[in-house]
């Protein structure tokens, strides 16, 4: 099988590295919704493993320095949103969230399941709009600068909030008529006497004073979640107006295009049952697949992301992904102020804070049940600050030579650094995921009837979708860092 460097691999290596990010994005995507990880925490620790994997796959290129690595993983998370009400209404149905005055529970209401699909749509293409800018520009010709990923970081959250704020309210009305109309049910229940789009600008788009009015939430989230995307959207037409960069503009349009796709075709899961949904009926689903729907949609919304977005990039022309030596460039002129920095981001930030915390989030509520500990938040917290001071200084520790040198945070080019550090901290992700809380249920099937009851639950289908991921992934791994070539020589300039 032929071999070469810096991207340019076999048919069979690109077949296999694609193969491999969808397969590590679909575990760490689950990971991410269960206890200890979530919202934008969890986002992280999917920045984390996708980068590496990045890096891995396409070398010691001239832009893949070891600053854009935490970076990327900060942008990922930070542009993190929320589904809401958003993700069941391609069923056809709406909740209120909160019930009205004089019920006990929240209403259902019908809806056109294509209002629902729409703002699926519209949520993933928001989701990872930065990271998806950041990754294109590692590919592009164009010579990127700190200026111009401040530029276009400033482009998404200008639009963003122009949007909130004005003309996403419009857009709702015409593409979703009915979350409008039911927002205003529930402010004239509360004798609210404010339109839907005066109330958000008055609380500032507050989900906690929406989710307390029938209704309010979903309007509210579903104006965060349009926005993000004309935020998005406008990020992209940004790089191709302003930086006159017509790569970054169509590769950043594509992964949050990929994004929204992924999130709603793996949305399947959460209406598949549905008597009225946007799908055609298909009778009666397995409770091993209905019970664990959610799982399943965190699973495989990953997975089409993963392999999707790793598909655009072996894809690249080969102008794009040809071999580059590595080069490092030194930001910051004081050497030991930019060693701290980087290699603090590095170790302290991306490697340790987004593994240890909900390591230590799950050592709380461990503590909490077990009644040493009267806050399992509190205690959660302040383990995961020990341990990541703990780690950090243990990976200071054994780079401590480079510390004198004062130049890259490792003795590795990033690739190499990225090869090594991806595949132990997914052994590590996978260690606290499966061991730490009730992934595996080692006390819950003793007998068949047990066996019976976990399967039908939903419990065993996550199970073994998830460990089938962690095997797989771990081989399809290998044999994509096999097509890759392991070492490139590197040019280190002295600093001025």
């Amino acid at each position: 099988m032929a071999k070469a460097q810096n991207g340019n691999m076999s048919i069979a290596g690109k077949l296999f590295a694609v193969i491999a990010c969808a397969l590590m994005t679909g575990f760490m995507w689950r990971v991410r919704g269960d206890h200890g990880w979530g919202s934008m925490w969890g986002m992280f620790a999917v920045g984390v493993m996708l980068i590496l994997f990045i890096y891995a796959v396409f070398g010691d290129r001239k832009k893949m320095n070891y600053e854009l690595l935490p970076l990327s993983v900060l942008l990922l998370g930070i542009t993190n949103g929320g589904w809401g009400t958003l993700n069941s209404q391609m069923e056809g149905y709406l909740t209120s969230t909160a019930p009205f005055t004089g019920e006990e529970a929240a209403r259902l209401v019908e809806i056109d399941p294509v209002h629902g699909l729409y703002m699926m749509l519209f949520l993933g293409f928001g989701w990872m709009p930065l990271f998806a800018f950041t990754v294109a520009s590692m590919f592009s010709k164009k010579e990127y600068k700190l200026r111009h990923y401040i530029i276009l970081i400033a482009v998404f959250y200008a639009v963003t909030y122009i949007f909130k704020f004005s003309l996403s309210h419009f857009i709702l009305e015409a593409i979703h008529p009915e979350a409008v109309a039911y927002c205003k049910e529930g402010f004239a229940d509360r004798g609210i006497d404010l339109s839907p789009m005066m109330a958000y600008i008055k609380e500032f788009g507050s989900a906690s004073w929406a989710k307390k009015i029938p209704f309010a939430r979903n309007y509210f989230t579903s104006i965060d979640v349009m926005s993000a995307a004309f935020g998005a959207l406008f990020t992209s037409l940004a790089a191709l107006v302003v930086l006159k960069d017509r790569f970054t503009a169509l590769i950043s349009f594509l992964i949050n295009a990929v994004c929204s796709l992924s999130i709603t075709v793996a949305d399947v899961f959460l209406i598949i049952d549905s008597d009225r949904g946007i799908l055609p009926p298909v009778g009666e689903v397995p409770l091993w697949i209905k019970n664990p729907a959610w799982s399943l949609w965190e699973f495989f919304t990953g997975f089409l992301l993963g392999g999707g977005i790793m598909l655009i990039l072996v894809l690249l022309p080969k102008k794009y992904i040809a071999e580059e030596s590595f080069t490092p460039v030194i930001p910051i002129k004081s050497r030991p102020l930019h060693y701290i920095c980087s290699a603090g981001a590095l170790y302290t930030f991306m490697l340790s804070v987004t593994l240890i915390r909900p390591l230590g989030m799950r050592i709380g509520t461990h503590l909490f049940e077990a009644g040493k500990v009267g806050d399992e938040d509190t205690a959660g917290t302040v383990i995961a600050v020990v341990l990541t001071v703990i780690a950090a200084a243990v990976w200071f520790l054994l780079n401590r030579s480079l510390l004198k040198e004062e130049k890259l945070p490792s003795k590795y080019t990033p690739s190499q650094f990225s090869k090594k550090a991806a595949l132990i901290y997914f052994l590590l992700t996978a260690a606290v995921y499966f061991f730490t809380d009730d992934a595996l249920p080692f006390e819950g099937i003793r007998t068949k009837e047990e066996f019976l009851t976990q399967w039908n639950n939903g419990w065993l289908t996550v199970l073994l979708l998830s460990l089938t991921a962690f095997i797989l992934f771990l081989i399809f791994y290998t044999l994509t860092v096999k097509n890759v070539k392991k070492h490139t020589r590197i040019e280190v300039k002295e600093f001025d």
